[in-house]
């Protein structure tokens, strides 16, 4: 007998592929079809969405961390070369650990930045996400107010695949005493599109932790079934792990996003 997680999954695997004439530049900044495929990957392509993810993390010392995230974006045009981007994200929190257990409230981010293109092919993006001391536990948030500069780059090589540069920089305006943070990251994805409903991602992530004299190595990589009328809809599945030994052991993520 078929179970109803079977029965979803497969009706997943079974809906039609859709197929989409060109598109046309004027739309770069909204949600088309003809992107659906790219757009759970790129961060220059903001049209309007919500997404919840489910995410599991597992550390040393056996503590593990559960998070439901649930994001709202906007996505503005300003003109066909330019649009800007506002978005706000909830998170709810399990940490797990030998010592302690704690549920609840996690730091509320909100995001706001601008994006363009150089050319119908080459787009860039920059903006800035504040993480607030909102967590109802310690071990639900950082225990402080973050910043996070970004700059993006991406780059359509082919119909089918897309590159990434993006380099982002969290820190405490701040002083925040042992809650302080200095940690420059680069993210280098690489996004592909293996039919009109599933397209895949590949991202290597190196860190430099300054406060810690550390650095991490993380990969990461993950699928995105598109589906609807329009597309407007998409689940995905992510995981990630170090490339060297470290406290972090991995992450697992399903995520699903509308388009609206």
């Amino acid at each position: 007998m078929k179970t109803p997680h079977t029965l979803l999954l497969g009706a997943l695997f079974t809906l039609p592929c859709m197929t989409w004439a060109e598109e046309t530049p004027g739309q770069l900044f909204e949600h088309v079809p003809q992107r659906a495929w790219l757009e759970n990957y790129d961060p220059t392509l903001i049209g309007s969405r919500t997404f919840s993810e489910f995410i599991f993390e597992s550390f040393d010392d056996d503590i593990d961390t559960f998070k439901i995230e649930n994001t709202i974006r906007w996505g503005i045009p300003v003109g066909d070369d330019l649009a800007a981007g506002f978005q706000v994200m909830i998170p709810v929190k399990w940490y797990d650990s030998p010592a302690s257990d704690n549920f609840g409230l996690g730091n509320i981010e909100s995001r706001a930045g601008l994006v363009g293109r150089f050319s119908q092919n080459l787009r860039w993006g920059a903006g800035v996400n504040a993480e607030f001391d909102s967590a109802s536990d310690d071990n639900l948030g950082g225990g402080a107010f973050i910043l996070r500069p970004t700059a993006v780059l991406s780059w359509d090589v082919s119909k089918r695949v897309n590159l990434g540069m993006n380099i982002e920089y969290n820190f405490t305006p701040f002083s925040e005493g042992p809650d302080d943070v200095s940690t420059l990251e680069l993210k280098f994805p690489v996004a592909f599109k293996i039919n009109e409903c599933w397209s895949g991602f590949v991202s290597y992530k190196p860190s430099w932790l300054f406060l810690d004299e550390d650095e991490r190595h993380l990969l990461e990589s993950g699928v995105t079934r598109v589906f609807g009328a329009r597309e407007q809809y998409a689940l995905s599945i992510v995981g990630e792990i170090p490339l060297v030994s470290e406290d972090y052991h991995f992450k697992l993520a399903a995520g699903f996003g509308w388009y609206f």
